[in-house]
């Protein structure tokens, strides 16, 4: 598959969109199992997209990681089905219910089970690296927001998660490992209030999604994948970069913080301060590294001043990054 555009292309990010929409549509969970699998058949083949050898070692290693991932929530159901005699959400069990969590944790790549991802992303294009930190974690995502009992190992993990892919991210000289660390950080913000309020999470993965897309975009421009790559000469376009990079860090008054407040709002009104304050402390960390990131592009870079007209495709998206604190926020407080 040497070819970027191979025909076959399309048929696999099908297969891949019909494996996460069967999950998404199904409270049974034979059958969300059936649609991870047939998302996994899907992504593997899109992860070889240029035949590279480094690409294929990644492929294989995704593979193994879910397969065993996949085997511990199938193997769980079934000893579900066994207690209960349904495939439905019947969690009666702490330890079937703490081996599912797992398995799909590990499906996320987040803390404890995240130290196979950055192995893997470092090796990617940026456009694969994108659709793996967004696209497959929504079917893992919504099943761990159907899990009713062990609520407190998911805030475990969250907190885990947050304060892990702060710390490190810190020593980073690769970008996409950054980036890799950075999802890893926001996964964290997800799964706090997953099983409280799931909405709450899919606003945040929406906004996520939303400031990664141009992001991803734009450092994909640079001329390779360090860190010290963004003082040089870049067709990326600095300021807008810089403002992406900060809203992801969660700087008033950008999107990135709106989503961020939104769920510290709820969290507070649960009476959970100490999961709000390691949340917090785990954001601060992390902060670090995209303001280290963003002095490269403005003070280091000799073309700061250059800065031209953003890609139109991305205006709406970028607008609505900077304007959130007029947008969101007043509909924060009628809410």
């Amino acid at each position: 598959m040497n070819n970027k555009f191979f025909p076959s292309n399309f048929l696999f990010i099908m297969i891949m969109i019909t494996g996460t929409m069967l999950s998404l549509s199904s409270s049974h969970w034979l059958t969300m199992w059936v649609g991870l699998e047939l998302n996994l058949m899907g992504f593997l083949p899109l992860m070889n997209i240029k035949g590279k050898m480094l690409e294929a070692e990644a492929s294989m290693k995704y593979f193994i990681i879910q397969s065993m991932s996949s085997s511990v929530l199938i193997i769980s159901s079934v000893m579900m089905y066994n207690l209960s005699l349904t495939w439905h959400s019947m969690f009666n069990n702490n330890m079937i219910t703490l081996m599912m969590i797992m398995s799909l944790i590990m499906k996320l790549g987040g803390a404890p089970m995240h130290f196979w991802l950055p192995s893997i992303t470092k090796q990617m294009s940026w456009s694969i690296l994108f659709m793996m930190l967004t696209w497959q974690k929504i079917a893992p995502l919504f099943m761990t927001s159907m899990m009713n009992s062990n609520q407190n190992v998911i805030m475990v993990i969250s907190v885990m998660s947050t304060i892990m892919g702060g710390i490190m991210a810190i020593n980073q000289t690769n970008i996409q490992l950054i980036m890799t660390y950075s999802s890893v950080s926001h996964l964290g913000w997800m799964l706090s209030t997953i099983s409280i309020n799931s909405s709450l999470s899919l606003i945040y993965f929406i906004n996520y999604v939303l400031i990664s897309m141009p992001l991803m975009n734009m450092l994909s421009m640079s001329l390779g994948n360090h860190l010290f790559m963004l003082t040089r000469k870049n067709k990326s376009h600095q300021i807008i970069t810089v403002s992406l990079m900060l809203s992801l860090g969660g700087l008033p008054p950008l999107l990135g913080f709106m989503s961020k407040l939104i769920i510290l709002i709820t969290l507070i009104q649960m009476k959970m301060i100490m999961l709000t304050l390691l949340l917090f402390m785990g954001t601060l960390i992390s902060l670090y590294f995209y303001l280290n990131m963003s002095l490269m592009l403005m003070i280091k870079s000799y073309k700061t001043l250059n800065n031209k007209k953003p890609m139109k495709m991305y205006n709406l998206v970028i607008i609505f990054n900077l304007m959130s604190s007029l947008i969101i926020y007043p509909m924060i407080m009628m809410v």
